[in-house]
């Protein structure tokens, strides 16, 4: 008889994951001078949890936009103004704007230092109307031309088939361990070694013709090249935190390795710029990299002040706050909430990533399976109103691990945590008693009524 395999928990897989990086010692191995596992961990990661069936997709409708064209040439370097900071923005927009990095520039300006800001997908409006601003896309282009011809030469010195069946092995033993395979990663990536190569060149050329000494980057496990460039340049990099930060993130946990000494990882930068002192507590950072509490976003500063005056809370009011990797889980419990507490109004409010159409047609599978319309006090809600003003009117927030649940925390909701997989990235906040976990759903009323505020909001959010 063969024995029926039982889905890990999110902490035991965590455990399997780090146990093969450290027998395949994936982290340190270097293709052609560059650490190449950790530039595709985090993809990795959510791959096999997706492959064993641990989450869905965690953001199953992104897309990078079409490169803007139009534009003018790109300034020769020699032309730039020197500055003290190169700032790199988030590459999704929040409601038009991008609050990560604007906090870190309204910080710059107040200490008298200078900047440039190196963006993503500039339209030539946005172009016209700042010169000071460097388009990312255009820049990796013309790096590309300039500087591809010598990575190949310096790719050609290494044999080909040895970095092959390097990798082959470290793929190898992620498939043995979790029983899938990982066909997008099998092929050896000479492609990815080479434009980090190529980007390295170029952006350090350009960071070193404008001065600077240090680089602030949103989001910099999506972009590690830049990362290397900075530290290649000289500059002090500090990545702006824009989400989640806990000992179980692949971009940013890296448990010690042999002798249980820190891993060095080159791609991971100097310095976090953390919202509030509770971030990256629990966390096995890589060697040579710290946290530095910077305070929160400009615009969500100003909303709490605001919103907290109002006291706008309105009671028996449920938001559920969805997570792609585990959004059907998620809606499914909001309904379920719905029926037993009727004279409670709940909101399941959708990831920027996911569409309405999505669960609209969960709703109506749901529907169908149970023979009865979906209960009357509960609605959807997608992008209109922002989500803190529904966050900021709701008695309760309940959700898994999202980074909304401390917002939740901040603006003076009682946040509730359903034990999906992940909520172990939140464990901190629930063993201090800030987060209540919801260990039975039919007992959802007594969860409730036993549900309270953070005792110092400000230790996820600091004060300004």
């Amino acid at each position: 008889m063969t024995a029926v395999q039982t889905m890990p928990s999110f902490e035991q897989f965590w455990d399997r994951f780090v146990k093969v990086e450290k027998q395949s010692k994936a982290v340190a191995a270097k293709f052609s001078g560059v650490q190449l596992y950790p530039l595709l961990r985090t993809r990795m990661f959510y791959a096999i949890a997706q492959g064993i069936g641990l989450f869905d997709n965690p953001h199953p409708n992104f897309s990078k936009p079409e490169l803007a064209e139009g534009l003018p040439a790109l300034p020769e370097f020699s032309t730039l103004e020197k500055v003290d900071a190169v700032v790199i923005p988030f590459r999704r927009r929040v409601a038009g704007g991008e609050p990560y990095s604007d906090a870190i520039i309204e910080r710059l300006r107040s200490q008298g230092k200078s900047y440039r800001v190196i963006d993503f997908d500039f339209d030539t409006v946005a172009y016209a109307k700042d010169n000071s601003v460097l388009d990312l896309g255009r820049l990796r282009e013309a790096f590309t031309e300039k500087f591809t011809e010598q990575v190949n030469k310096n790719l050609r010195i290494t044999s080909r088939e040895p970095a092959e069946n390097k990798w082959t092995k470290i793929v190898n033993a992620f498939e043995t361990e979790f029983a899938i395979k990982l066909e997008k990663f099998e092929k050896y990536p000479k492609y990815l070694v080479r434009r980090t190569l190529v980007d390295q060149l170029g952006f350090a050329e350009l960071f070193q013709a404008l001065g600077a000494k240090e680089l602030f980057i949103v989001n910099a496990y999506s972009e590690p090249s830049l990362v290397l460039a900075g530290k290649r340049a000289g500059l002090s990099v500090t990545e702006i935190q824009h989400g989640f930060i806990s000992k179980f993130h692949p971009a940013y946990s890296y448990p010690a390795g042999f002798l249980g000494m820190k891993q060095s990882v080159d791609s991971v930068p100097n310095h976090i710029a953390v919202w509030g002192s509770y971030w990256g507590t629990d966390t096995t950072l890589p060697k040579g990299t710290d946290t530095v509490v910077t305070g929160p976003t400009l615009p969500f500063a100003e909303y709490r002040a605001k919103a907290l005056a109002e006291n706008r809370i309105v009671a028996k009011q449920v938001l559920f706050t969805s997570q792609g990797a585990i959004g059907e889980e998620l809606f499914r419990a909001a309904i379920a909430t719905a029926v037993r507490l009727p004279d409670h109004k709940i909101i399941y409010r959708l990831h920027p990533n996911e569409t309405l159409e999505d669960y609209e047609a969960l709703g109506q599978k749901v529907s169908a399976t149970d023979g009865k319309p979906l209960p009357a006090n509960l609605s959807l809600s997608h992008r209109d109103p922002i989500f803190l003003d529904l966050v900021s009117q709701s008695e309760y927030l309940i959700g898994a691990f999202s980074t909304t649940l401390f917002e939740g925390l901040a603006l003076g909701c009682k946040v509730l945590v359903l034990p999906l997989s992940g909520y172990e990235n939140v464990l901190p906040a629930i063993s201090s008693g800030d987060l209540t976990l919801i260990s039975n759903l039919e007992a959802l009323p007594e969860y409730l009524a036993a549900a309270k505020p953070a005792t110092d909001p400000f230790r996820y959010y600091a004060q300004k």
